[in-house]
């Protein structure tokens, strides 16, 4: 099989302001055959996207470069910039994980495809219109000339990443490079995404380099598998050896931290990646891993072969091997919720006025209006975490801004014996405290002018708390959630997504609430940091009694955080029931072709017996 592209002994060095260049990818070597699909795999700041952005020769300025990039013949770092221009697009196309921060929104989709089709082929405007609604249909965009002069805003998150990809397939490339293109779409229009790149790779003989850090898609879709961490390589091989038998620590690690159907509890790798001017000169995983010895810190290991794989550990015959294991027993791990009921929704109903009526109909109210939830009824134990799923628009945030009070409803939602509706004033107030929230994107929600300490005590403030008193809470908040003290007077921007989403957490936390909404709340991080986050999640169920309602389109994750689930689509309750129960037997079709859609529901491949082995070398 030829190489469309081939990464020979690359490096990257970027500079931190004035100070030196750091190294943060060394010594890459890989390779992506035509037709197939090579999956770079990692933690956040591993050097997956530094290694596509080096390919595409989009470094910032000053960054150095060594080692040979060759797509076929040609070596890329080579190219001066025009020539390097005219292989963007034209040779190598790319999906970005944000298609609608990727896409102009002042310009029709028709326009922006028909864009890099005329720059980079010459065409006329009637030939790249042609091949754009050619391009719209293979991709399976509805009725492609009608929506051909649509903008971006027009279209959901599923589509706009099908937009896309039909521009980047618009000159035919050698090599599609996509960076967690499924990130954030739920299972149904993940699944479609991902059928659609495999069957155009193999139309078009293409090679895909797919940037993401589940390994679950990985295990579905890839032909091989590369795995960074912080910047090197630890592991390599084809996805057939490489789930069959990895033998990397770090790559059992990641596999250990995918939930899985029944699973009792996550693999949460310790500690965190170390900064590029701080990193070991041997392993550079050596502190994080189990198994190291003294010499792992000496020198970096060279790569051995064994399994199937190629890993850079010096341990790897000692190590056990992979042994494939089934699910834990239905039911595990699950709690008795006989301290009666926290929460009632009684028959809830919203309905929205749409957006695209007339002036008149909206200023004396004769505008349609569309029914986000219709008639839903649930309960919620004291204690109890249930899981809400379905995908984009079923109605899953709507029910839970429904809950904090902040969207208007019909029905009631009835809070350990409080109807919501009947309350007015401090007393509202108060009931409100009960509930608190923590949302997808923690950077969005935390006050980037607020130091940390200040933003999580800023609850304590309504409870009349002295200045003293509430940075002592603070502090505690934060060692309780894995953080800290030290980072009382940081801000936001100045530490990662996985900690942040931790002082969200401990924000809540504050207002010593009954019941926290947690609306998609791991669904940007990767595999470890999650796997943190959802064993905290459910140790500070235990410890304070508290209630969840979990939304996410991430089953796997409500799978394991979840003791039911409730099945949301068009704004109706499908079904409801226990986790593990529904999702080994739904009983609604549509609950079936979402459970069919997420690879991490499907029987363990072995998981659970690392994690196992793992987690007991940890203890000793």
């Amino acid at each position: 099989m030829s190489a469309i592209l081939k990464l020979d002994d690359v490096s990257v060095a970027l500079r931190r302001g004035k100070a030196r260049a750091m190294p943060i990818l060394d010594h890459l070597s890989l390779e992506v055959s035509a037709g197939k699909m090579l999956a770079l795999v990692g933690e956040s700041g591993s050097g997956k996207t530094i290694a596509t952005l080096a390919t595409m020769r989009l470094l910032p300025r000053g960054a150095k470069i060594t080692g040979r990039i060759m797509l076929g013949e040609t070596d890329l770092l080579t190219l001066d910039e025009p020539a390097m221009r005219r292989v963007r697009g034209r040779d190598i196309g790319m999906i970005f994980q944000n298609p609608l921060s990727a896409l102009n929104p002042t310009t029709r989709i028709g326009a922006q495809i028909n864009e890099a089709y005329r720059t980079h082929t010459g065409h006329s405007d009637r030939a790249a219109r042609a091949r754009t609604l050619e391009l719209l249909g293979e991709v399976g965009i509805p009725d492609p000339a009608a929506r051909f002069d649509d903008y971006p805003h027009q279209f959901s998150g599923g589509m706009r990443q099908r937009v896309m990809i039909a521009m980047a397939l618009a000159c035919s490339p050698k090599l599609l490079i996509a960076d967690e293109p499924t990130t954030g779409l739920d299972p149904l229009v993940a699944k479609q995404i991902l059928a659609l790149l495999t069957r155009l790779r193999r139309t078009h003989n293409m090679g895909v380099l797919f940037i993401t850090h589940d390994l679950s898609v990985v295990e579905e879709y890839a032909d091989d598998v590369h795995v960074l961490y912080a910047g090197r390589t630890v592991e390599a091989g084809t996805a057939a050896d490489f789930f069959a038998a990895p033998r990397h620590p770090y790559s059992q690690a990641l596999l250990g931290a995918i939930p899985r159907l029944g699973q009792a509890r996550l693999l949460s790798i310790p500690g965190t990646l170390p900064d590029p001017e701080q990193r070991p000169s041997g392993c550079r995983f050596a502190p994080r891993c189990a198994w190291a010895e003294p010499a792992c810190a000496e020198s970096y290991p060279a790569p051995q072969s064994l399994g199937g794989t190629t890993a850079a550990c010096r341990l790897i015959a000692h190590i056990p091997p992979f042994v494939a294991s089934t699910n834990v027993a239905a039911g595990q791990g699950r709690q008795s919720h006989a301290a009666g009921t926290l929460l009632e929704v009684e028959n809830l109903t919203v309905r929205y006025a749409r957006t695209n009526t007339s002036l008149i109909s909206s200023l004396f109210g004769t505008a349609p209006k569309f029914t986000a939830l219709d008639n839903v009824s649930f309960t919620l134990g004291k204690g109890e975490c249930l899981g809400i799923v379905g995908e984009s628009g079923s109605g899953k945030s709507t029910l839970g801004r429904a809950i904090l009070q902040m969207v208007g409803y019909d029905g009631r939602i009835i809070l350990d014996g409080e109807d919501f509706t009947a309350l007015r004033g401090a007393a509202l107030r108060r009931l409100r405290m009960s509930v608190q929230v923590v949302f997808q994107d923690p950077r969005e929600s935390l006050n980037p002018r607020l130091r940390i300490g200040d933003s999580v005590a800023e609850p304590l403030k309504f409870m009349g708390k002295s200045s003293a008193a509430r940075r002592q809470a603070a502090a505690g908040l934060l060692e309780r959630v894995g953080l800290s003290a030290r980072l009382l007077d940081v801000y936001p921007h100045t530490i990662s997504g996985g900690q942040a989403q931790r002082v969200a957490i401990a924000r809540a936390l504050a207002a010593e609430p009954r019941m926290i909404v947690l609306d998609e709340p791991t669904s940007s991080l990767d595999v470890s940091t999650q796997a943190m986050l959802l064993n905290l999640l459910k140790d500070l169920a235990k410890e304070r009694g508290l209630s969840y309602i979990l939304i996410s389109h991430d089953l796997a994750a409500v799978s394991y955080m979840a003791d039911r689930i409730a099945v949301l689509n068009g704004g109706k309750c499908l079904e409801i029931g226990p986790s593990v129960a529904l999702l080994a037997n739904p009983s609604h079709d549509y609950t079936k072709k979402l459970v069919d859609a997420s690879p991490q529901l499907r029987p363990s491949t072995g998981s659970l017996q690392i994690s196992q082995s793992i987690q007991s070398r940890q203890a000793s």
